[in-house]
């Protein structure tokens, strides 16, 4: 059978797990007899397990990911059956361990195989004996991944492979030897995976068994932790967006991890403490209350519309008619509409303001594509700059990368991980061809400490020159109102940036953060310049020294016994790099929460200085609430929220295929990292020598296009209700007068 006709059987069965799920939940599945719902359980499982199986044929991951995803997904079945606390820490306890001891047997077992065994010339060890022996054991992949004819490693993949004169064809087997690829990479890699999957578990299960949910406090630890992770896995979202630079299929399939993690998190906090726990709880602790707030944000409100999307009212359609099969069953007498829960949620979605939501649903799908198509198109003029730049001389290139660089730094869709990958890229890929020493490699390593340490200097200047930037725009009240430096989360980030030294959470939040907003904040605070440097040093380790490895390696002359070795480094330094910039966010939100949280009364206090705000918040008040009411959902035409609904449907819409692009790949845009080069061939990695070619046609296309109307309807929208707001605010003027 085609392996085009396994995709269909797997996108069938896919479909047909997703129908099943809702069944599950229309006929209230975890309250069926235990062993009916075993049998259901059982008969859903398979259906999975034939769906990745069917699906690994494209995409190779996702049997491993099922395998990795069974022990978690009983453990969590196990956990809401019994919702009791008392053997909550123990649960978890139990868990942990487990983990634990998993990780000891499969190193016991891994380890040995890798250095004892004779499995090639080097044991198991990732060597070219190793992989020469993999590819032979794999012939089987081989034979199936290009429908046509069966391929020949030597011959179609290898480094002395023929290709093929119709590039169509080229194009194909390419992408077939590299998925071949990938599965006996897996295969040799799956023990490291499970290792460090597990010990993600026990990291967690471990850190939940101390947590006793029949006490306030360790509620409040429970709710930190989810927001500290939150933050942690958007923030690495963000870092990885700006990966698929150097690796896409390690940027996607970091993307759907730390999504993922979001996902489970949120299902976690809400089977663990429920929202009128929280409630409670607001009205004596600070930090909750505060937390509490943040939920009642139209921004928090809007990301989650947009996270969630479709499932909304496909989740509410689906509670009616739970309820009519509970009614049928004769489980419940009541005439309601819905469940109860899903009154619940009903009633909480009908107070909320929907036209506020859908305008900030707008706003950050807006932000992502800014920084997606600047992520990208600074990718390209990365890679024509190091074009032009090979052949100028290595201290002109010095200077030339660091004015590049400065300048870079201060456009803010531009991130810094780019500006080191160039810096490795040029610099690495320039010292190989210097005289500094007979040893090329010693000279790679030259040319990546030379790159990383300029990399350095132009952050720090970059950092300077935005904090004046911030300086000169702080002087304007709205600016300053816009950053809200009247808010106890800007003061609690304030009162820690001015600490003296490199304390924790001040260089976690230089750091962590984008390179542009933070800078750019610390000027219109008015914050230290040496001090604000000093905390940002750290980004060197954190940043700065493992992307710019990544940039040279792209570029480093390697045999084809080294080729792996140096592929696996350059991947584990982009996670590295985007992990840590992830972990920096986490350290960095943790310290500001416990900031609010001892200091939140002084951090509340009017302040002198901040009294211009004030008086601007005040004199805006009135637009403020005119534009609240005119923007009611309730008493908005219907034209008008055919508006501002089709705008955030649209953007909906889009922001999903720019999310696909990076996990199935190649929908809207072309993979272009920052090595490629525009004028070589698609199949090549390169745009056929036309910038323009970074978008794919039609779907790309025509996905921009929809972003450019729903752009058009919003700005449309804000329009109006500024025009009817002040037209409001003009009759009641006029009104008072006579």
């Amino acid at each position: 059978m085609a392996s085009s006709s396994y995709n269909m059987i797997g996108n069938g069965l896919g479909a047909l797990c997703v129908f099943w799920v809702f069944l599950m939940f229309v006929f209230d599945w975890h309250k069926m007899y235990r062993p009916l719902r075993l049998f259901i359980g059982l008969l859903f499982f398979c259906l999975l397990a034939a769906a990745s199986v069917a699906k690994g044929v494209s995409y190779p991951w996702a049997v491993v990911l099922f395998v990795l995803c069974i022990g978690p997904a009983a453990q969590l079945d196990v956990r809401m059956s019994r919702r009791d606390q008392a053997g909550r820490q123990k649960f978890y306890r139990t868990v942990g361990v487990s983990s634990l001891v998993t990780i000891a047997l499969v190193t016991a077992v891994w380890v040995p195989w890798t250095f004892l065994t004779s499995y090639s010339s080097s044991g198991g060890q990732w060597t070219a004996a190793t992989r020469a022996q993999m590819v032979q054991d794999s012939q089987k992949t081989y034979d199936f991944v290009y429908e046509p004819r069966s391929l020949n490693y030597t011959a179609d993949c290898g480094p002395n492979m023929v290709e093929d004169s119709d590039e169509n064809v080229a194009s194909a087997i390419a992408k077939a030897c590299k998925k071949a690829k990938t599965v006996w990479f897996l295969v040799w890699m799956v023990p490291f995976l499970a290792i460090l999957f597990n010990l993600l578990i026990a990291i967690f299960c471990l850190l939940q068994s101390r947590l006793d949910l029949n006490k306030r406090e360790g509620v409040q630890a429970l709710l930190e932790q989810f927001v500290l992770l939150v933050v942690f896995g958007l923030t690495g979202i963000y870092a990885t967006l700006y990966a698929a630079g150097a690796s896409v299929q390690v940027a996607s399939g970091m993307i759907t991890f730390f999504a993922a993690t979001i996902f489970a998190l949120t299902v976690y906090t809400y089977h663990e403490v429920r929202p009128e726990v929280i409630e409670e709880m607001a009205e004596s602790s600070k930090m909750v209350r505060y937390m509490a707030k943040l939920y009642h944000m139209d921004f928090m409100r809007a990301l989650g519309v947009l996270l969630c999307n479709v499932w909304i009212p496909l989740l509410i359609a689906l509670d009616v008619v739970r309820q009519r099969v509970r009614r049928c069953r004769g489980l419940t007498q009541e005439q309601t509409m819905y469940t109860k829960t899903g009154q619940l949620v009903v009633d909480e979605l009908r107070d909320w303001n929907w036209c506020s939501i859908f305008v900030k649903v707008n706003l950050l799908v807006e932000l992502a594509a800014v920084l997606i198509l600047g992520g990208k198109f600074t990718f390209i003029l990365f890679s024509w700059l190091s074009v032009k730049l090979a052949p100028v001389s290595f201290f002109l290139v010095l200077a030339l990368v660091f004015a590049v660089g400065c300048a870079m730094f201060l456009l803010p869709p531009v991130p810094g991980s780019a500006v080191y990958m160039f810096a490795g890229i040029v610099i690495g890929g320039k010292a190989q061809t210097e005289a500094f020493t007979s040893n090329a490699d010693a000279n790679f390593w030259i040319g990546v400490v030379i790159g990383a340490v300029l990399g350095l200097v132009a952050k720090l200047v970059a950092c300077v020159g935005q904090y004046f930037i911030g300086y000169l725009l702080g002087k304007n009240v709205k600016v300053q109102k816009l950053i809200g430096v009247d808010t106890v989360f800007t003061r609690a980030m304030e009162k820690i940036l001015n600490q003296k030294g490199m304390k924790l959470g001040k260089v976690a939040i230089l750091v962590g953060g984008p390179d542009w907003p933070i800078s750019v904040t610390c000027g219109i605070l008015k914050l230290n310049i040496p001090s604000m440097l000093l905390g940002t040093l750290p980004v060197f380790f954190a940043s700065i020294a493992p992307q710019t490895l990544v940039g040279a390696l792209m570029s480093k002359q390697t045999t084809e016994e080294d080729e792996s070795f140096w592929s696996a480094v350059n991947a584990a330094s982009t996670c590295l790099a985007a992990g840590a910039q992830a972990a920096a966010s986490l350290i960095a939100m943790q310290s500001i929460t416990s900031t609010i949280e001892k200091y939140h009364d002084e951090l509340s206090q009017e302040r002198e200085e901040h009294r211009q705000v004030a008086e601007l918040t005040k004199k805006n008040a009135a637009l403020v609430q005119a534009c609240k009411t005119v923007s009611e959902w309730g008493t908005l035409a219907t034209p008008r929220k055919a508006v501002v609904f089709g705008s955030a449907a649209l953007q909906v819409l889009v922001f999903f295929m720019f999310v696909l692009d990076y996990v199935v790949g190649e929908l809207c845009f072309r993979k272009f990292t920052i090595n490629s080069r525009i004028d070589w061939a698609f199949d090549k990695g390169g745009l056929d020598g036309k910038v323009i070619n970074i978008v794919k046609v039609p779907i790309g296309w025509a996905v921009l296009g929809v972003f450019g109307v729903a752009v058009c309807l919003h700005q449309l929208h804000v329009w109006d209700m500024n025009r009817l707001a002040r037209r409001m605010l003009q009759e009641g003027s006029e009104g008072g007068k006579e």
